[in-house]
């Protein structure tokens, strides 16, 4: 007859202990199976479509830089090309969160849209400092954008599907 003994059980602890459990992780889902509305669809296509105007942003701060822009706003066309590609990565980084219904990263995007806006401002400012046409209909579009992101991430059913 064979002892029936069972084998010994290992308890394994997880590598990343520190770590939340995925439930609870920042990006996990907050409504599993559930499809986010149609806003929040919405959003998330606009906060790309967004983080590309300011990359186009970004790209023509530093053809200007390129051709050879007055010394007296140098410094501030470099500004403009740092925050807007920081801007650009930050919309395109906070977009699904928002669509998973990430409550923190939600706040983020909506911190990183109103900084968005600034930038935009600062774009508007500039062109009317040194009077040139296409920063200008870059920061109008650029701004329009802004705006709109910041409607849909601050009063929209976003804010009802992020905060439950």
């Amino acid at each position: 007859m064979q002892d029936s003994r069972s084998s010994p059980t290992l308890t394994v602890s997880r590598p990343f202990s520190v770590l939340p459990t995925p439930r609870q992780s920042l990006l996990a889902q907050r409504h599993p199976g559930v499809r986010p509305p149609q806003d929040v669809r919405q959003t998330c296509v606009l906060m790309f479509v967004s983080a590309i105007l300011f990359g186009g942003l970004a790209y023509l701060s530093w053809t200007m830089l390129s051709e050879g822009a007055p010394s007296v706003v140098v410094s501030d066309l470099w500004l403009l090309l740092v925050v807007a590609s920081l801007v650009a990565l930050g919309l395109a980084g906070l977009a699904m969160p928002v669509r998973r219904a990430g409550y923190v990263l939600w706040r983020a995007s909506q911190f990183g849209s109103l900084v968005a806006f600034g930038t935009a401002l600062f774009a508007l400012f500039l062109a009317a400092r040194l009077a040139d046409t296409p920063l200008l209909l870059a920061g109008v579009v650029v701004a329009l954008f802004a705006i709109i992101v910041n409607i849909a991430l601050w009063s929209t059913n976003v804010r009802r599907w992020c905060d439950r």
